[in-house]
């Protein structure tokens, strides 16, 4: 490696140091992979992402990440981003949400190879692994070793040495070998190329000597990397010189990083500051003093973090005060996880007395707290200080029994609805009224909102605000129009996340319908709503089509299992309507006479149907036609109600660290809620589908030998073993219907095409 000759490089290296020494790979998980809907964006806002940058905050989440929650504070504080602090912070965005750090070495190590091509005779290219493992016990740790500055600036100095001494000659062979040498530490070992000949030219003798040192850095032997560095800067010959004092100190920086107590790391940490206090006051290393500056902070990071913290904090509140914006806010969220961790940690942890010391910090630790804490102090800090920040993070942690509820309403009500704040104070209003039983107040103020600020507002927030509207309903049109909801994002999130999919991947999925059902919704549906009244909305015209499919086969499915005849034939025809294939065996449950019969007509016309089902569906649903066996086992139904395939719907709550709430039926269900929770309960006790046709089938067959569609349903219900929802008792019931079909009709097609049965 000709280490640190270029800006950028060791730019690279300071950004990278502040994210993380310790760089985890990152690696493609495994399919299948899900498309899905997402209804309200719960790692980050809304995309895209500028549009948070600028101000459109939507309802703010406490499980956004930090950095989110840095942008939101400035514009609820009245210091909005500037365009270079937006482009700044959604650069940092992008950067994370796209795995920012990964990077392309195998084009880096290509191009380095590509250009030893150069030279004559020389050896094929060594394998070189950027990466490179701890020393134990943290050998399964890797950091990256060697970047991309490295190869370009072993290009850079290759080229001029065969500028001077020629691409064939002895000199730039040797030093081809010795920059081998240097680049085989990348990845393991210590290998140091032999020091040059006395007669050998004096810039070579000055570029092994250089190497020498970069080749003990990499080996991660870092105080003779020291030595080595302070004795080419002290050469005033060497053409390195410049150079090497950044260097030295880079080595002690790296040396005080990899350890495991940052008390152990502190000596070395302290002797790079001085080393790189020294470089930015000598004018001869002027060519790394931007370097030297950006890795001076990041020292100062890790041995003085908590004084950091407060320092970048108040720079992060002065609109351009800093010339990196993206870097300081990087720095800042970085010491914060420090003190902070991840998740839930936060409640957990015992943080330094003075870290609340400064307004932001406090505000974003406040935000992540639980919720009694969160809102005594958000409550005291917006007392004391009227600020519009303090009074969202009060009303968003304050429940219906605070004592100040009323004053925390009054001062939302008086905040502009052109504001940042206006989603957040609106949602939380809206949910304090309930909570407080001002139900017709909480109507008129969402209908308002939903009627005339749904322009301002993110798809998120709509969806959360239409959520709070659907508790509300007083009769089924009302729930219809605030269940049916258009996803703020299509996603695959396979990683958690929740990254848009592009237009034309959306445009492919939503081909058949644009509004689909969040949890909540399909919680009602499934859980506290009367098979009758689901029956009704699936006659309603308001509702999209693609719903009224799906509503329509869970009334008739639900109505025929628990034998509520009245409203299976009722909806019968409906069902015809919209899937004409299923005809002949939706008549042969209407001309059954007794329950034993209907319900095994039901069990039949499932067998055939694979995507019938008792429920309905959250997100975009079922993919596979319903007469289509899913290849991933989406196929009928398990004892409870199915969830999103990928993961990806939202939490439905504007506190989306608290736990789900109960589902609370609308307003119009709750006469009812007896009824549904009884049918409810009988379709539970029924188990998992492909139990349930085994039973049926075996049962039916045992009573009814000559039907001709008994062989074919045991068939069929052994196939539904296989690729349906399964529990300890399927593989039971899979042998059961297996020995029935074999010993009762051994020479059918059905027999002969069910060769196995399944645990």
């Amino acid at each position: 490696m000709i280490a640190g000759n270029s800006t950028r490089a060791l730019v690279a290296l300071a950004l990278i140091l502040s994210v993380s020494i310790l760089l985890p790979q990152p690696t493609q998980a495994c399919g299948p992979f899900f498309t899905d809907s997402i209804f309200v964006f719960s790692v980050h806002p809304d995309f895209p992402l500028e549009t948070f940058a600028g101000g459109k905050l939507g309802i703010i989440q406490p499980s956004w990440a930090r950095s989110y929650l840095v942008a939101a504070y400035r514009h609820l504080a009245g210091t909005s981003l500037s365009p270079d602090e937006a482009k700044g912070i959604k650069a940092l965005w992008d950067d994370r949400l796209s795995y920012g750090w990964s990077i392309d070495d195998a084009g880096w190590v290509k191009k380095w190879n590509e250009a030893r091509k150069k030279v004559p005779g020389i050896a094929a290219p060594p394998e070189i692994n950027v990466y490179r493992n701890r020393e134990k016990p943290h050998e399964y740790e890797s950091y990256l070793n060697c970047q991309q500055g490295a190869f370009e600036n072993a290009e850079a100095t290759l080229n001029e040495r065969i500028k001077r001494f020629g691409a064939g000659s002895a000199s730039v062979r040797d030093w081809i070998a010795a920059q081998d040498t240097v680049f085989s530490n990348c990845g393991e070992g210590r290998h140091i190329p032999e020091a040059a000949p006395p007669d050998q030219d004096a810039l070579i003798r000055a570029d092994r000597a250089y190497q020498i040192a970069a080749a003990n850095f990499y080996s991660a032997n870092f105080d003779m990397a020291r030595q080595q560095f302070d004795s080419i800067a002290s050469d005033k010959s060497s053409p390195w010189r410049g150079q090497a004092g950044y260097l030295a100190a880079r080595a002690m920086l790296r040396k005080g990083s990899l350890v495991d107590k940052a008390e152990e790391g502190r000596p070395a940490l302290t002797d790079a500051e001085t080393r790189l206090n020294a470089v930015l006051k000598d004018d001869s290393a002027s060519a790394s003093h931007q370097a030297a500056a950006r890795l001076l902070n990041l020292v100062r990071l890790r041995l003085r973090p908590e004084e950091n913290v407060h320092e970048i904090a108040r720079v992060l509140m002065k609109k351009n005060g800093s010339p990196d914006f993206k870097q300081a806010v990087w720095d800042y969220t970085v010491l914060l996880d420090k003190f902070l961790g991840e998740d839930d940690e936060t409640a957990t942890r015992k943080l330094p007395a003075g870290l609340r010391s400064d307004e932001l910090t406090d505000w974003i630790i406040t935000f992540e707290e639980p919720a009694a804490t969160a809102a005594a102090h958000s409550i005291e800090r917006w007392e004391k200080t009227r600020a519009l920040p303090w009074l969202v993070a009060a009303l968003s942690y304050t429940d219906g029994q605070q004592p100040k509820v009323a004053a925390l309403l009054s001062a939302a009500a008086g905040v502009d609805h052109s504001s940042p704040a206006f989603p957040s104070l609106a949602f939380h209003s809206v949910r304090l009224l309930i909570a407080t039983n001002r139900a017709n107040e909480a109507r008129a103020m969402l209908d308002k909102i939903l009627t005339t600020d749904r322009q301002q507002l993110t798809p998120s927030a709509v969806n959360l605000l239409m959520g709070q509207r659907m508790t509300l309903a007083q009769n089924l049109d009302e729930f219809l129009q605030n269940a049916q909801r258009v996803p703020a994002g299509i996603s695959s999130d396979i990683d958690g996340r929740q990254i848009p999919d592009d237009e034309s991947t959306v445009s492919e999925t939503t081909k058949d319908g644009k509004l689909f059902f969040d949890s909540d919704a399909a919680n009602v549906f499934n859980e506290v709503m009367p098979v009758a009244i689901i029956k009704d909305a699936a006659s309603r015209k308001a509702v999209a089509p693609n719903l009224r499919k799906d509503i329509a086969q869970a009334a008739f499915v639900r109505a025929a299992m628990i034998d509520d005849r009245e409203t299976a034939l009722q909806v019968a025809p409906l069902l015809q309507d919209i899937y004409p294939e299923l005809k002949p065996f939706l008549g042969a449950y209407q001309r059954a006479t007794t329950p034993d019969a209907r319900r095994f007509a039901a069990a039949f016309l499932s067998l055939k149907f694979p995507g019938l089902r008792p429920y309905v569906s959250q997100g975009l649903g079922r993919s596979s036609s319903i007469e289509e066996v899913d290849s991933y086992r989406d196929n009928w139904w398990c004892a409870e109600a199915p969830i999103s395939m990928s993961g990806a719907a939202s939490e439905g709550e504007g506190d989306a660290k608290s736990k789900p709430d109960p589902i609370r039926p609308p307003e119009f269900l709750r006469p009812s809620r007896s009824l549904a929770s009884r049918q409810f309960a009988a379709l539970q006790a029924l188990g998992t589908g492909p139990n349930y046709f085994c039973r049926m089938a075996i049962e039916w067959t045992e009573k009814n030998p000559a039907d001709p569609r008994s062989p074919e349903a045991l068939h069929l219900a052994v196939r539904s073993t296989r690729y349906g929802c399964t529990d300890k008792e399927t593989g039971r019931w899979s042998k059961a219907a297996y020995d029935l079909l074999h010993s009762r009709y051994p020479n059918t097609t059905w027999a002969r095409n069910t060769k196995y049965w399944f645990k």
